[in-house]
């Protein structure tokens, strides 16, 4: 009786948890928050200048003078909100130039890769009216933060329903079909220590697999992702390539993370038809299968990266501290394809032409995660912002690119939701394949 009623009561905080979820969103859309303060940081080779502009200012027409306490080189203008590290808008020093209406105490002096303002001190630049709606319309809206707000009350909603979930293993502790949180990420991490020696024994097979009657071996894992960057550099070098730094590397670096993501999820949708033979004739548990392919494409990885780092040091890239921030990133996608592709694991059981849909959807990714772009300067607004914080291998790759390029450390919150995001989906994908794999036999 007492456990009904305790399954009775997790039933309703569930549909209260529901309630609160919605009515959550529409707060957070609806809530009128104050207007954002702006950072205005000046990027020049030896630093930055910042300059901060309150909301009030704004309104109030007093950006129309900025000051600078002596010359600069300006080599672009970065515009931030509330959140230090997700810039709103990067303009180029050409495009700042459209901004000014005048100078004084100075004069201005064009150079190939900057924006001089010559003068001893205190130099002031008129802005003109394009430069105050500018200002306006950044101060006014407050997407970026409304969204990231959404996505982290998503989580904090998710982590609830599983504590819920796990509430009701402790109480149903009879069940013999025991497919709760807790119960599986125990077997799940039990397992991968049992097959351990299988799955790296198996990635190993596959490499030898695919080179074992090749002549040029291992030097495709190097070939392949550097034509590819050589076709897309001349394609979309003749567009981007004057507005982006070290454009090859800009091109070759993204390629490397969205190959590893691409080739995961793909080989997902057609794991269990792909490993039949194994499937029906033994019992292993099926994300060893993904784990051993994630194994093979890592390998594939580290290796291109020897391309990646020559590339590095013939564009003279300066690396910094910051690098580092690619392992985050690297490991946060590495779970998020994870969790993902289990998911597409199961359902690619049962549904023929779903590997068609999935590769079509990869296509259109592909385009729409900045790979060959900077998202953020190139998307119009607001779209750019949607896309950044809604598309996580634009995040990721953006993420990345910055540590690696500019050695800049961006998109901190975003890149924590997305780390607990890939979690909870991996817990959901572990859930659906413990729960189901007994039937894909029968299936194939």
């Amino acid at each position: 009786m007492m456990k009904e009623k305790g399954i009775a009561l997790i039933k309703i905080a569930r549909l209260l948890v529901g309630i609160v979820f919605v009515a959550g969103l529409i707060s957070i859309a609806l809530f009128p928050f104050d207007k954002r303060n702006l950072s205005l940081q000046f990027m020049t080779k030896e630093g930055k200048y910042e300059v901060i502009v309150n909301n009030d200012e704004i309104a109030q027409g007093k950006w129309q003078y900025i000051d600078f306490a002596d010359g600069i080189k300006i080599e672009e203008l970065r515009i931030y909100g509330k959140i230090k590290s997700m810039f709103l808008e990067k303009i180029k020093y050409d495009q700042f130039a459209g901004y000014i209406a005048g100078i004084e105490n100075g004069e201005i002096r064009w150079e190939e890769d900057g924006l001089v303002l010559d003068g001893t001190d205190a130099i002031r630049l008129e802005m003109n009216e394009a430069f105050g709606t500018l200002l306006k319309e950044h101060s006014s809206t407050l997407l970026l933060e409304r969204l990231i707000m959404a996505e982290l009350y998503a989580v904090m909603m998710a982590f609830i329903l599983l504590a819920l979930k796990i509430a009701e293993e402790k109480i149903a502790v009879d069940n013999r079909d025991n497919h709760s949180p807790l119960y599986e990420m125990k077997k799940f991490f039990g397992d991968v220590r049992k097959y351990w020696q299988y799955t790296v024994y198996a990635a190993k097979t596959d490499l030898k697999a695919e080179v074992a009657n090749s002549y040029l071996n291992r030097l495709w894992w190097l070939l392949e992702p550097f034509f590819n960057m050589l076709v897309y550099v001349i394609v979309f070098g003749q567009v981007m390539g004057n507005s982006i730094r070290n454009y090859a590397t800009f091109v070759f670096s993204a390629l490397l993370m969205w190959n590893f993501f691409n080739k995961t999820i793909n080989y997902s949708v057609k794991l269990i038809r792909s490993n039949k033979d194994i499937v029906t004739k033994v019992y292993i548990p099926k994300f060893i299968l993904l784990i051993s392919d994630m194994i093979l494409n890592m390998f594939k990885l580290l290796f291109s990266l020897i391309v990646l780092a020559v590339m590095l040091l013939i564009f003279k890239v300066q690396i910094g501290i910051q690098i580092l921030w690619v392992l985050p990133a690297y490991a946060i996608m590495i779970l998020f394809a994870f969790g993902i592709g289990m998911i597409f694991l199961h359902f690619g059981v049962y549904v023929d032409d779903l590997s068609y849909a999935v590769g079509i959807l990869l296509n259109m990714l592909m385009f729409l995660s900045g790979i060959f772009y900077e998202v953020m300067t190139t998307l119009p607004s607001p779209f750019n912002t949607v896309m950044m914080c809604l598309n996580p291998v634009a995040l990721f790759i953006d993420t990345m690119r910055n540590a690696l390029l500019y050695n800049q450390l961006c998109n901190l919150p975003l890149i924590g939701i997305w780390l607990l995001i890939s979690i909870i989906l991996c817990c959901v994908g572990v859930h659906i394949v413990y729960k189901n794999e007994n039937s894909y036999v029968k299936v194939v």
